[in-house]
């Protein structure tokens, strides 16, 4: 039978395997910036020598800037595929290199964002570009001076997102973190990309990410409390089921499974990569049953009688 652990690698390793959507849906521009950072930060060690290297990309705090503006616009909406994708394309046709409220508005609503969300994303950005850029110089030099996970996350929350808190605040700031603390994204915190402080990252733990750990049977060797309600659970409905009997669903509350989803993503061996995994798998296949097409299909416990709210 297969393990929980050998679950929990597939899903990292299906991780390995895909772009973080936000990075894949990138202004065609700004791709070959992520490509500079990762080549000078696998290359320069001493940090003198990398500061002074990134100093050389032209348009790295624009990708920073953008970048900033997905994280703020995440609190108010769902960013689907389709949707990062126009707001790229618009972002590139209105903004790129010149920056302004008009042409942010402009972008923002050829991409469908509502006219009052937009406003307040606009000014949301405009002030946390002020304040970094006053204490820092340069978005870029802000990022790169960063060594440790919890300092960085207090950092991105208090200056870009004003030190406000809540699940969808939280969800903007996950976003943000772990496209600069990741080797495969734009691994401009170097220190913590290619360290084990990258491990460290804490997942946010959406619906999508929580149904995969869960379904796949993915936590199943967590000995803690919440898994082993969970693991009740669901005995009791195979149990059902092995009786013939007319079976309810196995419903479970997000904020109350939350915690076992992050922790499942932290025992994985690296949280960035499992929570991409498991979000792709859950928006692509487990949203939709597709489990014969599913990359966990030999290994997932298709467990799909438990659902979430």
């Amino acid at each position: 039978m297969t393990t929980a652990e050998e679950v929990r690698r597939r899903i990292v390793e299906h991780g390995a395997s895909i772009r973080d959507r936000v990075i894949e849906s990138l202004p065609h521009s700004y791709a070959l910036l992520v490509e500079q950072v990762k080549s000078i930060s696998r290359t320069y060690r001493d940090f003198d020598t990398y500061i002074a290297s990134l100093s050389n990309i032209k348009g790295l705090d624009l990708l920073i800037t953008y970048v900033m503006l997905v994280a703020l616009l995440s609190q108010h909406e769902t960013l689907s595929d389709t949707k990062l994708r126009n707001l790229a394309s618009a972002y590139e046709k209105h903004v790129y290199d010149v920056l302004s409220a008009s042409r942010l508005r402009k972008a923002l609503e050829e991409a469908g964002v509502n006219r009052d969300v937009a406003n307040l994303v606009i000014s949301d950005l405009l002030r946390a570009l002020n304040v970094v850029n006053n204490k820092h110089k340069f978005l870029y030099l802000w990022i790169a001076k960063q060594k440790k996970i919890p300092d960085f996350e207090n950092d991105v929350r208090r200056l870009v997102f004003g030190g406000k808190g809540g699940n969808r605040v939280g969800r903007g700031v996950k976003l943000f973190l772990r496209l600069f603390i990741h080797e495969t994204n734009i691994p401009l915190a170097a220190k913590i990309a290619y360290s084990q402080e990258h491990r460290k990252y804490v997942l946010h733990g959406d619906m999508y990410t929580a149904l995969v750990t869960l379904r796949s049977g993915a936590y199943e060797d967590v000995p803690a409390l919440p898994a082993e309600r969970v693991k009740a659970r669901v005995a009791k409905r195979l149990l059902c089921e092995a009786k013939g009997d007319q079976c309810r669903d196995v419903v479970l509350r997000l904020e109350s499974i939350r915690g076992l989803v992050r922790y499942v993503g932290k025992i994985s061996g690296d949280p960035v990569l499992f929570e991409r995994g498991a979000y792709d798998i859950g928006v692509r296949y487990c949203r939709e049953l597709k489990c014969e097409q599913c990359p966990l299909r030999d290994v997932c416990r298709r467990h799909v009688f438990i659902k979430l709210k």
